[in-house]
């Protein structure tokens, strides 16, 4: 039988594994066939660029030259790298296996000064790294930031062996040095690449174009959402195999049955030619024309099992799994929805196992990770319910979290048999709380019984987290502020979430209802062969854009954005919703605020000062970042957080965080900056530690301690010692601006 290894590329969440090949493989399996060995190439070639081979290599490539406008006949804009290269500190390998330690220990995990140590010293890391690529491509660590002709979907640039190498040059010496020399030595007959998101791609069709060149007779196929992505949102079809062109086949769809029927078709020497889901290059000739495609039968579908994946690399403290007991979306007429693959709907067809076989998986589940994630679109109430009577019934032990829908069905009682059951937190889509704009959307919902539904999960103890956007064809400037007043107003009845921005997609209603909708000159960006979104024109959102977007940053500052704790259905929210309940969010920023105890506790700075940056490069990083220009002050000085973050902060400033240049109390330096009051630098205090310009430093005794160093300020000029700090400090000199 076929020897396979099924590959999960980067960019992408390392704080667990992804179900997509474990389902597969399962469903492989059951039909009598091997298992194939799952490489989670995202989280090993991360541990790699710390490890001693890594770290030899960055050291190398840091040393040498750097070329980064100019790439196989694109050019990049130089304020634009410059802008980027804002963010980048020196590596700081031992702070990054220090973080490693703390996001996978049960303990300090749980520890939010520790956490966001832990988070600032990967996501620094990561910037580090991106110099080897292009300057700022890992947002948040783990989200691509793509030179512009690879993030709008142009064939010639994801075509182009030139940009793709620059952009997967980070993790140039784990494929040179692990994957491709194991990979080799492994005698597969195929090799599979799962690509669910966008920023997987670029990485993905680098990664088989190794594979092509180091093994030319292995088969290679590729499937998940973003290969059907392409597939669906190709200009031309002859495109998608001009993008796949190292690849012999690609599933289209969901891939269960696609892939057994890929395993029996080599195994008998054949190509795969049946099934409708697979596409085949065009080198193999003409093939004739498949029927509709397959959706699977979730009766059919085994019990995942997770168990082999590398649950010793992920950054958690706990085993985390997604679980997909429905497909589709029974509510289906959501107007601004195109997930998946879909035909004539917003979602594929709405499929959903019953509570027996939901019951068999859970109780399998549950033996091997405490936390189950149902990643679906949605689940039917009624469905909920009666899989939380079971579980209470049979005593089942588990943690487990979804997506649901905002129906009147669920009241408080209701609600309390969920949080029995182990429901710790859900996310739910409400869109937007004016009702103009949710008819628009055909989401059957009405803001009343929104507040309704999420008092009596938040009553019940589950967390709720609030999905939504503004910006919807015509929704004026007042519309969007209902939305905004809405959550601001109900603050204690969510914990997570926000408010997006509307993105057309082709598939969705609004794209082929233009008329309907009040918008006009449908395009693609120019040059998005495989654009997954579309431009319009519409006067009436566009006029109050810039205004609303400002407005928005009042819901969810202070936290982290995807992969990390205080994003939406992320394991680490999911882990300290549990831990903490529905005060979670107070629970946060209680353990950002200054405590008593911090007066005798030291702390130390937490990033850097840029001496005198080029005016034109910093007011293009605040384009980038979201900054107005008028949010500029002339004469501010530019400090970087050790993750990479941006701070423009009153001259008086450097005073003050020169006094943690070195580990310092807080009432240590206090007494040098003996010109103020203690109740002024309290204000000082706050603010820095609330910005996190410094942090508190690890007792060298303690665990914690024996698993960080401290970061040490640029030198400058000044005093070092008895400082004299005048009162134009922090809280009398305007704002600190955060600018990115």
């Amino acid at each position: 039988m076929a020897k396979v290894a099924l590959l999960y590329p980067p960019i992408t969440d390392p704080t667990s594994g992804y179900h997509s090949l474990s389902y597969i493989d399962s469903y492989a399996r059951a039909q009598g066939h091997p298992a194939a060995d799952l490489i989670d190439v995202n989280i090993e070639a991360f541990h790699h660029s710390y490890s001693p081979a890594g770290l030899a290599w960055l050291d190398q490539e840091l040393a040498g030259p750097h070329e980064y406008l100019d790439h196989g006949g694109y050019r990049l804009d130089k304020d634009l790298v410059s802008a980027h290269l804002l963010r980048i500190g020196e590596p700081d390998p031992e702070r990054v296996r220090a973080a490693v330690a703390t996001l996978q220990d049960p303990v300090r995990f749980y520890d939010y000064n520790q956490y966001q140590d832990a988070v600032e010293g990967i996501v620094g890391w990561m910037n580090t790294l991106s110099t080897t690529g292009f300057p700022g491509q890992f947002r948040e660590g783990f989200h691509l930031e793509a030179p512009p002709p690879i993030g709008i979907g142009s064939v010639r640039a994801l075509t182009s062996h030139t940009l793709l190498e620059r952009l997967s040059r980070p993790y140039q010496s784990y494929y040179e040095n692990v994957l491709l020399p194991r990979l080799t030595r492994g005698g597969y007959d195929i090799i599979g690449i799962n690509i669910t998101y966008q920023w997987q791609l670029p990485f993905s069709l680098w990664l088989a174009h190794l594979v092509r060149t180091a093994m030319p007779d292995v088969f290679v196929v590729a499937g998940g959402t973003e290969v059907s992505d392409v597939w669906k949102n190709a200009a031309e079809r002859d495109m998608v195999f001009r993008v796949f062109n190292d690849i012999d086949a690609i599933v289209v769809g969901e891939g269960e049955t696609a892939y057994v029927e890929l395993l029996e078709a080599l195994d008998a020497g054949r190509l795969p030619v049946t099934h409708p889901n697979i596409r085949l290059h065009p080198k193999y000739g003409a093939i004739r024309p498949l029927p509709m495609l397959h959706y699977e039968k979730l009766a059919t579908v085994p019990t995942p099992d997770f168990s082999r994946l590398p649950w010793d690399q992920y950054l958690s403290p706990e085993r985390f799994v997604y679980y997909s007991p429905s497909r589709g979306c029974y509510w289906n007429k959501c107007t601004f929805c195109d997930y998946g693959l879909n035909t004539d709907g917003p979602t594929s067809p709405w499929r959903q196992d019953t509570v027996d076989t939901m019951i068999r998986d859970v109780t399998e589940l549950s033996k091997f990770a405490k936390f189950i994630y149902f990643s679906v679109d949605v689940l039917a109430p009624a469905t909920i319910l009666r899989f939380a009577e079971q579980v209470v019934d049979r005593g089942i032990d588990l943690r487990w979290g979804a997506e649901i829908r905002l129906e009147k069905y669920w009241s408080a009682e209701r609600c309390a048999l969920l949080k029995r059951s182990g429901c710790t937190a859900i996310s739910v889509g409400f869109e937007s709380a004016n009702q103009r704009i949710l008819d628009l959307i055909d989401k059957g919902t009405k803001p009343a019984q929104v507040k309704q539904t999420i008092a009596a999960m938040t009553g019940a103890g589950i967390g709720v987290q609030m999905m939504g956007f503004t910006g919807f064809p015509t929704e004026t400037r007042e519309e969007a502020l209902d939305s905004i007043n809405f959550l601001v107003d109900n603050r204690d009845l969510w914990t997570f979430g926000g408010l997006g921005d509307f993105v057309l997609t082709p598939g969705a209603i609004v794209a082929k209802q233009p008329d309907r909708f009040g918008i006009s000159n449908l395009r693609r960006p120019t040059g998005g062969d495989v654009a997954p979104v579309l431009l319009y024109d519409e006067p009436i959102t566009e006029a109050v854009h810039d205004e609303i977007i400002e407005a928005k940053k009042q819901l969810n500052q202070g936290h982290y954005d995807r992969p990390w704790l205080g994003s939406v259905d992320t394991p680490h929210s999911f882990f300290y919703h549990d831990r903490f309940g529905t005060g979670v969010r107070r629970h946060l920023d209680e353990e950002s605020a200054l405590k008593p105890a911090d007066e005798d506790r030291a702390f130390v700075l937490n990033g850097e000062f840029i001496p005198e940056p080029d005016p034109a490069v910093l007011g293009r990083y605040c384009e980038l970042y979201g900054v107005p220009r008028q949010a500029l002050p002339a004469g501010r000085l530019t400090f970087r957080r050790t993750d990479g973050r941006i701070f423009l902060l009153p001259p008086a400033t450097r005073l003050f965080l020169k006094l943690f240049a070195e580990p310092s109390t807080l009432a240590d330096a206090r007494a040098r900056a003996w010109i103020l009051a203690s109740s002024d630098t309290g204000k000082t205090w706050q603010t820095l530690v609330n910005l996190r310009l410094i942090r508190r430093d690890a007792d060298p005794a303690s665990e914690e301690g024996r698993h960080r160093r401290e970061l040490r300020v640029v030198p400058d000029e000044g005093p070092a010692a008895g400082v004299g700090v005048h009162r134009d400090h922090l809280e009398q000199d305007d704002q600190v601006v955060a600018a990115g």
